[in-house]
């Protein structure tokens, strides 16, 4: 298995609010997370980094391997108690007043991968020569595709593309939606900030994943293309690569 994480300002913004990271437990699992804070001044970068911090902290104490059975009570469980947790901290500091951040999350074990997320960060699987969106936004330009009120390409140029329907901390209560997929059906993984995908194309973003076996290359292409088409946001990508390799491995992944 190999790990790529990168990250850019991007060409527009002075800060980067987006934050991720990866863990390993005592039991040869993995947890992928990756933010994209909200929030005025600095409470988006408080966010992001807050939460994907606070999951890793909580993976690496478990004290058992997670099964299929608890690997999503957990995950839930975890989720609802970050928010909790960033939405207490947003109350204790006047300029953390509204901070929040977008949540995308992935647990992968030698049996299944688990994908969680709460707003328009997403998780893309590749496998047999495609990719598939794994994660469905919750954002408001989705919200007006899915009624058919506006087109796929006028969500596109949407000026309001940016607002999410949920996030975490923002409110005492949040909604997320869990896929579990087993390990054989996810060849490569990647997760992203709405950095990428709203300045690359799918199509641009399969060649990319077609046309290299290096996931560094890969990873970094994918930056500098979002770049390249403007940079308007925070840019933020996790790849995950030959994931089926885990099956195989006893010890450290390569």
């Amino acid at each position: 298995m190999q790990i790529s994480l990168h990250s850019s300002v991007g060409k527009q913004r002075k800060s980067n609010q987006d934050y991720a990271d990866y863990f390993k437990s005592d039991f040869n699992q993995y947890l992928f997370v990756l933010c994209d804070g909200v929030g005025g001044h600095q409470a988006g970068e408080v966010a992001s980094e807050l939460t994907t911090k606070y999951l890793g902290k909580q993976f690496k104490q478990l004290t058992k391997e997670l099964t299929k059975e608890d690997a999503s009570q957990w995950i839930g469980k975890v989720i609802e108690d970050v928010n909790t947790y960033l939405y207490e901290e947003s109350l204790k500091e006047r300029h953390l007043t509204g901070m929040g951040t977008t949540l995308v999350v992935s647990l992968i074990t030698k049996e299944f991968v688990l994908i969680a997320h709460v707003g328009d960060s997403r998780a893309y699987v590749f496998n047999e020569g495609q990719l598939f969106q794994k994660t469905e936004d919750h954002s408001l330009v989705n919200e007006l595709i899915k009624s058919g009120e506006i087109t796929e390409e006028e969500g596109n140029l949407h000026p309001q593309r940016n607002v999410v329907t949920q996030s975490i901390g923002v409110t005492p209560d949040v909604g997320y939606e869990l896929l579990e997929l087993p390990i054989n059906e996810v060849e490569h993984l990647m997760l992203c900030s709405d950095g990428l995908t709203n300045m690359v194309s799918h199509e641009k973003i399969v060649d990319f994943f077609q046309q290299t076996e290096d996931f560094d290359h890969l990873a970094v292409s994918l930056v500098d293309a979002a770049n390249e088409a403007g940079g308007r946001d925070n840019i933020t990508i996790i790849v995950v690569g030959n994931i089926h390799s885990l099956i195989l491995e006893d010890g450290e992944t390569t």
